[in-house]
C-alpha cells in the first residue's frame, strides 16, 4: 500500500511541480519584460500659449506650431526622457508715442529633462521636468526706418515642467501619441539690456508619433 501509494502521488507531484514552475516563469518573464532596457524616441506638433499673457499676444498674432522632439530610456514603468521645443512667433513692433511701422520675429527654443513615470502596460504617462529656454526677439522698423529703434534682445529663463499624456499602440513599436504640458520659470533673470524677462513658460498641447521599444 505504502509502495502503491508512492507510485500513484508521483504524477500528481510532477504536475504539481510543473504548475509552479509554469506560473513562476511567466511572473518572472512579465518582472523581466518589465525591467528589461526599454527606448523611445517621438515627434509631434502642437499648439504653444505663451505665459506672458497680453503682453505677448497683443504683439504677436501669427504664431507657428510649436516643433517638438523626444527621447527617453530606462524600463517600460520609468524612463530618462530629453525634449526639445522649437516655437516662433511673428507680428508688429508697438512703438509708443513713435509713429513707425514696424515687425518683430521671435524664437524660442525649450531643452527640458527629467524622469517619465507610468503603470505597467498602461497608457497614460506622467513627466516631470527640469526646463532650460532661450529666447530671442528682433524688432526692426520698416517705414520709417529708424536704426535707433533696430533692436535685438536675448534671454534665457530656466525652470519646472510637468506633462500628462496618453501613448496607444498603432502598430508595432509605432505609437500615437498626445501630451498636455505646462512650464514655468523660477529664474526670470534680466536680458542683455539689464530689464526683467516676462514668463517664458506656458501650456504646450501636442501630439505625434513615437516608437518604444
Amino acid at each position: 500500500m505504502i509502495l502503491s501509494f508512492r507510485t500513484s502521488g508521483l504524477p500528481i507531484a510532477i504536475a504539481a511541480v510543473f504548475f509552479t514552475l509554469t506560473v513562476y516563469g511567466q511572473g518572472s518573464s512579465a518582472e523581466n519584460q518589465r525591467n528589461s532596457g526599454y527606448f523611445m524616441v517621438g515627434a509631434s506638433i502642437g499648439n504653444f500659449s505663451n505665459g506672458a499673457g497680453t503682453q505677448f499676444s497683443d504683439i504677436y498674432s501669427n504664431r507657428s506650431v510649436t516643433k517638438n522632439y523626444s527621447a527617453g530610456i530606462g524600463s517600460r514603468m520609468l524612463l530618462i526622457v530629453g525634449k526639445y521645443h522649437e516655437f516662433t512667433a511673428k507680428g508688429h513692433s508697438i512703438v509708443t508715442n513713435v509713429d513707425v511701422e514696424g515687425n518683430a520675429d521671435w524664437k524660442q527654443k525649450f531643452y527640458l529633462a527629467g524622469l517619465r513615470i507610468r503603470g505597467d502596460d498602461h497608457p497614460i504617462y506622467v513627466d516631470l521636468l527640469y526646463v532650460m529656454t532661450r529666447a530671442e526677439e528682433a524688432i526692426t522698423t520698416v517705414e520709417p526706418k529708424v536704426e535707433e529703434l533696430t533692436k535685438s534682445y536675448t534671454t534665457e529663463n530656466k525652470g519646472l515642467g510637468a506633462a500628462i499624456g496618453v501613448a496607444i499602440k498603432f502598430a508595432g513599436a509605432l505609437h500615437i501619441f498626445a501630451e498636455a504640458e505646462y512650464t514655468t520659470m523660477t529664474d526670470l533673470g534680466r536680458n542683455q539690456y539689464g530689464r526683467a524677462n516676462p514668463e517664458l513658460g506656458g501650456m504646450n498641447l501636442n501630439a505625434g508619433l513615437q516608437l518604444a521599444f
